[in-house]
């Protein structure tokens, strides 16, 4: 049913006169009589008939009449709900903190003055989890959990170091360095890694102090010289460029020179939703922020 010609008619029943219901809603008599001419053949039955100049309803063009303003009520929620799932919309973006924090750096990247962002920070699994429930439209994450609801597609690499205050733990080799890790363990990934920061603890050991929720936390305990943090090379430049020197962190050396680690970052969507320019707009904003 077209929203457009039940509201013609609407007008022409309240009206009853087809000149006058033209003038007020802007449309010529004739093409009027064919709009109604059109709900008619819809509707499967005879809306209207004339009298003279009047326009009198028949049986069931008094039922549509009643039943008009929930029939348009309902045309016009769907109408913006469909129109929702296009390009001009509010756009929620589900990640964890590593992204939502100083990686929002991307705004700058894409032009998102078309879009309104609504940002979801979850866990590892929790992305997939909210993004095959429809609860947010695209999700990015590095430590993706398969979901035969969903497709990853491969966005940007993100390159891993480890990090201390500048001048801090001068001489003190890697494995005696005491570190800072996130509290919650991953569940479901399909690798051996185990902690929310990526770190391989299948090939190395680390010396664990301190467990904290938020990577803001981690990054202050390590401004304060207490330890050292396993971090994106990218958050450490962007965090850099904000705090004075005292309190830039530094790479340390690995002592694993032929070993480089990285992680390939993915947006998560929809089998059921359209690949849209919005993902290549992010995967092309993740690509030049992460550096790649």
């Amino acid at each position: 049913m077209n929203l457009r010609r039940l509201e013609y008619f609407t007008v022409l029943a309240q009206v009853g006169n087809l000149r006058r219901a033209g003038e007020m809603l802007r449309v010529s008599p004739p093409a009027l009589s064919k709009a109604m001419k059109v709900l008619e053949e819809e509707m499967e039955a005879k809306l209207w008939v004339r009298d003279g100049r009047r326009i009198i309803l028949t049986d069931a063009g008094k039922l549509l009449l009643r039943k008009s303003a929930s029939l348009m009520a309902e045309l016009k929620n769907l109408k913006e709900s469909l129109a929702g799932t296009g390009a001009n919309r509010s756009l929620r973006i589900g990640t964890f903190e590593v992204f939502s924090t100083y990686f929002l750096t991307f705004l700058r990247e894409a032009r998102w003055e078309e879009h309104n962002l609504e940002l979801h920070e979850f866990l590892p699994g929790e992305v997939e989890k909210y993004c095959a429930q429809g609860e947010v439209d695209l999700g990015i994450t590095y430590m993706p959990i398969p979901d035969p609801q969903l497709d990853f597609l491969k966005a940007a690499s993100i390159e891993m170091g480890v990090f201390t205050l500048k001048g801090a733990f001068k001489g003190v080799p890697q494995k005696e360095l005491p570190f800072v890790i996130p509290v919650m363990p991953l569940q479901g990934v399909p690798t051996k890694v185990r902690g929310l920061d990526g770190w391989p603890e299948d090939s190395y050991q680390r010396k664990v102090v301190h467990k904290v929720t938020l990577l803001e936390s981690a990054l202050e305990l390590c401004r304060q010289g207490r330890v050292a943090g396993y971090f994106p090379v990218f958050i450490v430049n962007e965090h850099n460029k904000r705090v004075r020197e005292e309190l830039h962190l530094e790479r340390r050396k690995s002592p694993y020179p032929d070993r480089k680690c990285t992680h390939d970052v993915y947006i998560v969507k929809r089998k059921s939703s359209e690949e849209t320019v919005v993902v290549k707009q992010l995967a092309k904003a993740l690509r030049t922020v992460c550096g790649v």
